[in-house]
């Protein structure tokens, strides 16, 4: 039996709506019987993500995405990822017939409201009770996450974001991309870049960035609700998982009326991201920072 046509436009729409690094969206959707698989697209890799990292996690968060759009259309979703080859794909296939959990028909609904602040929050501190709903959210086999706690956590956490920033900086050919984004996000990064503070202002650093000190930004992170995430391994098919687990956090936290964004640049350098392990005393591979409050006047 095969996806109808309402089926495939559903799922098509879902995975569009998966968050990407530069929006990129570096993924090949393939719908077959009632199989539908999601294969990394290597074409053209990025200067800041010569190893695919990036890519690969925005293939986990379109993964997750895929996973909802089938369980809202009544199916069990059997998820399987393959690496090999160097290429990581992952597929969904249909099962039996069951119906969508609340919890997962609130994430679906929320894929369309989901998108990146990077603008200052609302001063209203999030409620441990969507702290942990959030955090839980990124559970898996081999995922999982923990706030940024204390002074110390957050000032070290800066310090080394700003290590990473300088580093960027004053890379030339990442500052060439970054100015040369042509997507609708890359024109609103340029427009806001000015105005950008804490960890958006460490995450995406340019040639001409203005960067904070590092106890501006530790003052932000304190300020802020800032979780790592992280994996038990750091290869290719734990970058997507990476990335199930980023999208599973953003969508909780939509359908609960929070914003979010997310960082990555920082922990592409492999002394930052031991280093920030150590430091924190988790022994999760850091692979994502995301950034999480109340937009202004929603409280």
């Amino acid at each position: 039996m095969a996806w109808s046509p309402d089926d495939m436009a559903d799922l098509v729409e879902a995975v569009s709506r998966a968050p990407s690094v530069h929006n990129s969206r570096p993924w090949e959707l393939t719908l077959h019987g009632r199989a539908a698989v999601l294969r990394e697209n290597r074409v053209e890799l990025l200067r800041h993500d010569p190893g695919g990292r990036d890519q690969r996690i925005s293939c986990g968060t379109a993964l997750t995405n895929l996973e909802l759009a089938v369980r809202g259309l009544g199916w069990r979703a059997q998820v399987d990822l393959h690496a090999g080859s160097g290429e990581v794909s992952g597929s969904v296939t249909a099962g039996a017939r069951a119906e969508p959990s609340s919890r997962e028909l609130r994430w679906a609904r929320a894929m369309p409201q989901r998108h990146s602040y990077r603008q200052r929050f609302d001063p209203t501190p999030l409620p441990e009770r969507l702290r942990r709903v959030v955090r839980d959210a990124t559970r898996g086999a081999r995922t999982g996450a923990r706030w940024i706690g204390s002074d110390a956590e957050a000032l070290s956490t800066a310090r080394m974001l700003g290590y990473a920033a300088r580093v960027f900086r004053a890379n030339a050919d990442y500052s060439r991309e970054l100015a040369g984004w042509r997507s609708p996000v890359g024109e609103e990064l340029r427009r806001v870049s000015g105005g950008l503070h804490g960890l958006s202002a460490v995450g995406l650093a340019a040639a001409d960035s203005d960067l904070p000190d590092d106890d501006a930004v530790a003052e932000r992170i304190r300020e802020e609700a800032v979780l790592l995430i992280g994996t038990r391994g750091d290869r290719p098919d734990d970058h997507v998982r990476a990335g199930q687990a980023v999208e599973r956090a953003w969508l909780a936290a939509t359908s609960a009326g929070l914003a979010a964004s997310v960082t990555t640049q920082p922990l592409h350098l492999g002394v930052v991201r031991v280093a920030l392990a150590k430091r924190l005393g988790t022994p999760l591979i850091p692979q994502v920072l995301m950034r999480f409050g109340y937009p202004p006047g929603s409280v």
